[in-house]
This record gives structure tokens, sequence and C-alpha cells, in this order.
């Protein structure tokens, strides 16, 4: 059997053995702390993470495009029948592999690419405002087909 010595020798002070009572309240406030620290831990502090919005215009007038998402891009997702989607920055948390997908966007003159401005639902998905005022920019994919001509099925 453990000697109480032993049991709470990694709590002593160097001049005094720390009693029972003390020893449990030293156990409980690490434990506590380390309860807090693990849940501020799991919150994301500082962290902005893109989420779509309410439609502030009407995104029912166009065409529906859907399927069954095979990969995901770094500017939207593709359908498993090759159908490139590009998508709005703040929709891009939304496709998932093998999964199911319906957005409303306009399709390409040429090549099977969609260039989705929402996703479908009741109510439909829509970029969040951030995403609608600040439009092409340096780096965007939108950006790069725009001004460098990439993505030249657009």
């Amino acid at each position: 059997m453990m000697s109480q010595k032993m049991f709470c020798s990694c709590f002593q002070s160097a001049s005094r053995p720390v009693g029972r009572r003390r020893f449990v309240r030293r156990v409980a406030v690490f434990l506590g702390l380390l309860v807090l620290g693990a849940g501020l831990g799991s919150q994301s502090v500082g962290r902005v993470q893109a989420q779509g919005a309410p439609c502030q215009y009407d995104v029912n007038v166009l065409p529906v495009f859907g399927g069954v998402v095979s990969r995901v891009t770094p500017d939207g997702f593709m359908f498993t029948d090759g159908t490139d989607v590009v998508l709005p920055e703040s929709l891009l948390p939304y496709p998932r592999l093998d999964q199911p997908l319906k957005v409303l966007g306009l399709k390409a003159l040429k090549g099977k690419k969609v260039w989705a401005l929402a996703i479908a639902g009741n109510p439909p998905i829509c970029p969040s405002l951030h995403d609608v005022h600040m439009g092409a920019y340096p780096g965007s994919p939108a950006y790069d087909i725009i001004i460098h001509g990439v993505n030249p099925g657009l």
C-alpha cells in the first residue's frame, strides 16, 4: 500500500509535506484549468471562416446544374460528368466528395464549365457580401480568368 508521503510527493513544498485537503484542492484547481484550457483551445479564436449568406438578388431565374461531386479543385469542384464548376470563395466549403450538389449559375459558351453564383436550396445559399463587393482580386480564380486568360473555356 502506498503511504501518504509517497502519494503526495509531487505536491510537497521544500519545508513540509502537503496535507490531504491541500492536495485535493491543488488537484481540483489543476483539473479545472486543464478543462478550461481544452475548452478555449477548441474554439476558433481569431480565425475567419468563409460562409454563405442569404441572397441579396433573385437567383431563381438562373439555370440549375447538378450532379455528384467527383473532385474538389482550388476554384470550385468537378461533377462526375466532367463539368468544371467555379465557385465564389465563400462557397468553397460546401462541396463534398461523392455527394450530390446543385448550383445556380451560367454555363460557358465553350467546354463543360459553369460559373456558379449560388448553391441551390430553399432558400438558395449565395456568396457573402464580402465576396460580392470584393469582386475579382489579384490571386482569385475570377481575376486569373478575366486578366490573364487562364481557363479560356469561360
